[in-house]
């Protein structure tokens, strides 16, 4: 049976459009064993996708702890590894690539000096994630494309108990990247707006932004689910929810794909970070977006919620 490894580390939003290829080569090596090389955090995301065999955990360690790369190195070479798909294509991969092909021969595709099937374009910088992502799986001979079934990824009951009909705001995202947080005050509001209209808000994030909504006053519109979630949990969320609203953050990639098609979900962007080139991808996504996120009005997000009338969705 052929041996495929797929690596991919980064950015939670990232890992979710790599479903995109990842399901491409499901489909392409029917009948081989996949396994994936990526970090600890998203273990369970892999898990989820029964034709994922082994999850190899390759957390980034200290410049100086060598014997954690060693490690890798001596598992990939037992591994036998016909072909090898970096979707990660950083720095770090392509040294995994000088290295290991010293030792043993195996397809590559990637950016790596010197791979087999490199992925050459010189627009790859320019392009959104999915259509880099799908250009280089095109380089191995990978032309057909699949959207990923999103079901897997949900549980089937959720452990929450919230009242119908709820709208989802992601108000965190990334501690070091303050810049690409809508103020949360601005989220507050648009809770209060949507109570109007009846709508439970679901606050949800990650742990490290549990210090952005502390219930120092009850909000019986609100249910803070920050840092009360796992990625099962989110995806049955908003497979629930009436609307999703949040910043450009990891979360919103997967809340977005697994939302049914109707609903609206606003992204917010600032200048950080260019939608054109990692805005997450499904039906009905609304990018908002200002070179200072701060500057997004909430008179403009109530006007797009009132477009869509969501009180009767």
């Amino acid at each position: 049976m052929k041996k495929i490894l797929i690596i991919k580390h980064g950015a939670l939003g990232d890992v979710i459009l790599s479903m995109y290829p990842v399901f491409a080569i499901w489909k392409h090596f029917k009948d081989c064993e996949i396994s994936v090389l990526t970090e600890s955090k998203y273990k369970e995301l892999y898990q989820c996708l029964p034709f994922i065999k082994k999850i190899k955990i390759d957390n980034r360690p200290r410049f100086y702890y060598f014997l954690k790369y060693i490690k890798i190195f001596i598992w990939f070479y037992k591994s036998d590894f016909e072909w090898v798909f970096d979707l990660q294509t950083s720095k770090r991969t392509n040294l995994y690539f000088t290295i290991l092909s010293i030792f043993k021969d195996f397809n590559w595709n990637g950016t790596a000096k010197n791979c087999s099937h490199p992925h050459l374009s010189l627009n790859r910088k320019r392009l959104h994630t999915i259509e880099r992502q799908k250009d280089q799986l095109r380089a191995a001979g990978i032309i057909q494309t699949y959207n990923p079934d999103w079901n897997y990824f949900k549980s089937e009951i959720s452990k929450f108990a919230i009242k119908k009909p709820y709208a989802i705001l992601v108000p965190g995202g990334s501690r070091h990247r303050k810049n690409k947080r809508w103020d949360f005050k601005n989220y507050l509001e648009i809770t209060k707006f949507l109570e109007k209209k009846n709508m439970i808000s679901v606050l949800v994030g990650g742990r490290d932004e549990k210090d952005i909504f502390k219930n120092k006053h009850k909000y019986h519109s609100i249910v803070n689910l920050i840092g009360k979630t796992n990625y099962s949990d989110l995806a049955y969320l908003s497979s629930q929810a009436k609307l999703i609203l949040g910043n450009d953050t990891g979360p919103m990639h997967l809340l977005v794909a697994c939302s049914k098609d109707k609903i609206a979900k606003i992204v917010l962007f600032g200048g950080a970070s260019d939608p054109t080139l990692c805005a997450p991808i499904g039906k009905n996504v609304i990018i908002v977006k200002e070179n200072n996120i701060k500057d997004i009005m909430t008179d403009n997000i109530k006007n797009l919620i009132n477009e869509k009338n969501y009180s009767k969705l």
